[in-house]
């Protein structure tokens, strides 16, 4: 008896991992600014160009050019702006609220049950989550509903460290290029370190735990800056480090350095000034965090001068 060719299908569809289903059905995001260019590679599709409104879906790999700026805006009000020659993986993510809304079709006579009923019954069973992965360049990022909920649901991984927040918006650069030589950040490690293949962390508000590959873990509050390095130490930078001057200068109120009209011009979608200019990086993160949730919460922070664990 031969194997109906519609029945193997439908076998194989069934042993698809579910996640693959569940996250490439409703958009992470959308593109909600973009100054420059930028690119997508999904889980099943080819490296494509990205626009203003395009959707972003877990899975995806987000990539940045060079002087481009390209902020992601998630559906738990949640948002990350990436810096120019960065990549940025969504890894995990997961929001019921947006899941449960999706419009399901109607099937045809006699065929097969669409798929949305599984992912809507898989969004009721799995907890909303927010997992990302910094791969190369930098970002800024404001966390939205889901970290709200639940902190433990909210994670940003580096190669060499995690970040855990408590309501926050923060920032984390690769130390590449500039940072390589970077006074503040050569200034405040051993002589003996390097700082090759390390991460710079920072916090604008709330409060964010960087926990190295080696367990070493520092807590940082608003107005403070760690490195982790490649051997899994941690150090307390002194000042903010220059090579991060651009996203700095928005500071951690939310006010572009560009004034309020600048900001809400980019809101709106107007056109912003000449790509890699201060005045239309500044706005595009002062709307980064003026329109995205800090959860109202402010921590009491701890930290340390000295690498952790030791």
């Amino acid at each position: 008896m031969r194997f109906p060719v519609f029945a193997l299908a439908f076998a194989l569809a069934a042993l698809a991992p579910v996640s693959a289903f569940a996250q490439a059905a409703v958009p992470a995001g959308t593109v909600g600014l973009l100054n420059g260019q930028a690119q997508a590679t999904g889980l099943n599709t080819p490296a494509h160009a990205l626009a203003k409104g395009d959707p972003v879906y877990g899975g995806d790999i987000v990539e940045t050019r060079a002087s481009s700026y390209t902020m992601i805006r998630f559906t738990d009000q949640g948002s990350v702006l990436l810096r120019p020659n960065s990549k940025f993986q969504v890894e995990k993510y997961q929001y019921g609220a947006a899941t449960s809304s999706a419009p399901t079709a109607a099937a045809a006579p006699g065929a097969p049950a669409p798929v949305a009923p599984l992912q809507a019954a898989t969004a009721a069973t799995q907890p909303d989550s927010s997992f990302f992965r910094l791969l190369k360049g930098g970002l800024r990022a404001v966390s939205g509903l889901v970290a709200h909920a639940d902190y433990s649901h909210y994670l940003m991984s580096t190669p060499v460290a995690t970040m855990g927040i408590r309501g926050t918006d923060y920032e984390i650069a690769m130390c590449e290029d500039a940072c390589l030589t970077d006074p503040t950040v050569l200034n405040s490690i051993p002589p003996n370190k390097t700082v090759a293949g390390s991460v710079v962390s920072g916090v604008n508000e709330g409060q964010i735990v960087v926990t190295s590959f080696t367990g070493n873990s520092i807590t940082l509050g608003p107005g403070q800056y760690a490195i982790t390095l490649a051997d899994g130490t941690q150090y307390l930078l002194n000042g903010i480090p220059a090579f991060l001057n651009s996203s700095a200068a928005a500071g951690g109120t939310g006010v572009a350095a560009g004034g309020a009209t600048a900001a809400s011009a980019a809101a709106g979608g107007s056109v912003l000034v000449a790509a890699g200019s201060a005045a239309a990086i500044a706005a595009i993160i002062g709307v980064v965090v003026s329109s995205s949730s800090d959860n109202g919460t402010t921590a009491t922070t701890t930290t340390s001068t000295t690498p952790a664990g030791r």
